[in-house]
């Protein structure tokens, strides 16, 4: 198939029987709860499709952005990561031994200050590798 091009793009709407052209994107609880039930049907309907199609798209802009596509909306940024270094025996045994096994079962540093509090800090800052993990967001 040839690549597929778009001329213009249209929200999905739905034709009141007073003849007004609203679109599915400006409904709201009101206009849900005053529907009857076919076109409530048809609307759920509408977001079923929508809701596939949505999936494979993501997966294919993701896939491009990863390529070095360029987007005007759609970009990749990049998040603070807290991590803990790579799997260090000798530091989870130290820290079952202080804090029980809950300690090494929490797989993140924010989630163990979290669950212990500051009184860990000391313990766990030496073995925490800061970085930065890439994302793909909506601007």
């Amino acid at each position: 198939m040839d690549e597929l091009q778009a001329i213009d793009t249209h929200v999905a709407t739905i034709v009141t029987t007073d003849g007004e052209m609203v679109p599915v994107t400006q409904l709201t609880v009101k206009d849900f709860e005053n529907m009857d039930d076919r076109t409530l049907e048809e609307v759920n309907y509408l977001f079923k499709i929508a809701d596939k199609a949505k999936k494979v798209a993501k997966k294919e802009i993701d896939k491009r952005l990863e390529a070095g596509h360029t987007f005007s909306r759609y970009v990749h940024k990049n998040r603070k990561s807290d991590e803990f270094d790579a799997d260090n025996n000798d530091f989870k045994a130290q820290m079952i031994y202080k804090y029980g096994y809950d300690a090494v079962l929490v797989k993140s540093p924010a989630k163990l200050k979290e669950k212990f509090g500051d009184v860990i800090n000391g313990d766990v800052e030496p073995h925490i590798v800061h970085g930065t993990k890439p994302y793909a967001t909506w601007e």
